[in-house]
């Protein structure tokens, strides 16, 4: 497996989605193009661009590159991008839709956004559509889940995360206030990708089902969001990966891919990282064990159970962000490590 240090500054890289069609790549003389998000800065701050010069063997050619965007009225009132996501030629951004590692969930981290991947290119500010949902897909994921049986949230999660947020929503008069139920779970999102009918996939680090095993939950009003002011999400199917992780060892997703046809590869691991003090494995210890693993699976209409493929275990490597499959079958992860963001590549003979 080859490795390439990005140089890219704030190192938390999360989540990698192929960008350009073969004509734009060739005009730039690439044969590869990437954009990850960079989850300790605001939305207009969070893009970068990794591309691979055309003909260079996989472990040499590489650079990246800051993408510069206008929030407009909404520049510094978002933070902790984690998931992205491109199709029918815009890149997909997606807040955590959670809190810090101590809580509370945070109105700032709920948000989804849009930029034009022609726009990218232009080698000025790009127009970031943000619309800022206000712990509403929060709400949405929650209503999914319904009759989903959930890890427990835990007394410390519980307090953290869902009463310390009512009760500043009350304190506070926010708008929001209400949105969040008192037998939610926290949600974290780290993942997402488009299925083939333009609804979006939303692969959950957190909360995870009852047996440990990963949820995906389908967003099903993307451009609603963006069109209509007055629209809230709407969810529609959740799958759940039934033969990844467990209750000794459960398991979230960490990045999503796919190539068409409701076919996706994923990088699963663990519900949070350990020494950080987080309340998620102060709950569940066992939530920091599972290893980073590439799996493989089909998504099929109205939800369910599914099964999976290992396609590459990481062994002691733990913090796998992100996964995209080129146009050779080649896989490449984005990782983060000690002083640096990696991109590591898979070659498959």
């Amino acid at each position: 497996m080859h490795e390439t240090d990005l140089h890219l500054e704030p190192n938390e890289a999360s989540d990698l989605c192929r960008v350009f069609g073969p004509d734009v790549l060739a005009r730039n003389g690439w044969d590869r193009a990437f954009v990850t998000v960079l989850d300790e800065a605001t939305a207009e701050d969070a893009l970068a661009l990794l591309v691979h010069a055309a003909g260079a063997p996989l472990d040499e050619g590489w650079s990246a590159r800051r993408v510069l965007t206008d929030a407009g009225v909404h520049a510094g009132k978002t933070e902790d991008a984690e998931a992205c996501a491109s199709f029918n030629g815009y890149v997909y951004l997606l807040g955590s839709q959670f809190g810090k590692k101590a809580g509370p969930l945070a109105a700032k981290r709920s948000w989804i956004a849009r930029v034009k991947e022609e726009a990218i290119l232009a080698g000025e500010p790009a127009e970031l559509e943000i619309v800022r949902l206000r712990f509403g897909l929060h709400r949405a994921i929650n209503d999914a889940l319904a009759d989903v049986e959930l890890v427990p949230v835990g007394p410390l999660g519980q307090q953290a995360y869902v009463d310390a947020t009512i009760e500043r929503g009350l304190a506070k008069a926010k708008s929001w206030s209400g949105t969040i139920h008192p037998a939610d779970h926290p949600v974290n999102i780290e993942a997402a990708e488009f299925l083939a009918n333009g609804n979006l996939v939303l692969g959950l680090r957190y909360p995870v089902t009852a047996d440990g095993h990963p949820l995906l939950v389908e967003l099903t009003n993307v451009d609603e969001l963006f069109d209509d002011p007055d629209a809230v999400p709407v969810c529609g199917d959740v799958w759940i990966l039934g033969d990844v992780g467990g209750v000794d060892a459960p398991a979230g997703l960490r990045g999503l891919d796919t190539h068409g046809e409701d076919r996706f590869d994923a990088v699963i691991g663990d519900l949070d990282a350990s020494g950080k003090s987080a309340t998620v494995l102060a709950d569940h210890p066992e939530g920091a064990l599972a290893a980073s693993e590439h799996v493989r699976f089909e998504l099929p209409p109205g939800g369910g159970v599914v099964g999976s493929k290992v396609i590459h275990h990481f062994g002691d490597v733990r913090r796998v962000e992100g996964v995209a499959v080129d146009h050779e079958g080649h896989a490449h992860y984005v990782i983060d490590e000690e002083g640096h963001v990696a991109l590591r590549t898979l070659v498959f003979d």
